[in-house]
C-alpha cells in the first residue's frame, strides 16, 4: 500500500469520528463560551445553547443526538479550560 492510500484511509477514519456536524457543535460551544470574556453570562452560553438546541430537536424531530450534545459540551469545557489557563498565565484575576 502506498502512502496516498494510507492517508486516504486515515482521513476516512478520522472523518467518521469527527463528522462535520460534530465539529460545528464543538466550535459553537467553544466560541460562545469564549465570549464570556466580554460579557460574563456568555460563560454558560455554550452549554445552554447546546441543551436548548437538542431539546428543540427532541421536540421537533423526536430525536436527541448524544453526539451533538457531547461535542457541544466538550467545546464549552475546552473554552473554559483555555480561559482558566490563559488567565492564570497572564495573572488576570
Amino acid at each position: 500500500m502506498n502512502i496516498l492510500k494510507t492517508y486516504q484511509k486515515a482521513g476516512i477514519f478520522i472523518m467518521r469520528i469527527f463528522r462535520w456536524d460534530f465539529q460545528l457543535h464543538f466550535f459553537w460551544g467553544f466560541v460562545l463560551t469564549l465570549q464570556g470574556v466580554w460579557w460574563p453570562p456568555f460563560f454558560a452560553a455554550g452549554i445552554a445553547v447546546t441543551v436548548i438546541k437538542e431539546a428543540l430537536d427532541l421536540w421537533s424531530k423526536k430525536h436527541w443526538c448524544w453526539g451533538d450534545f457531547w461535542y457541544g459540551i466538550l467545546g464549552s469545557i475546552t473554552a473554559l479550560i483555555y480561559l482558566y489557563v490563559g488567565c492564570n498565565r497572564l495573572n488576570w484575576r
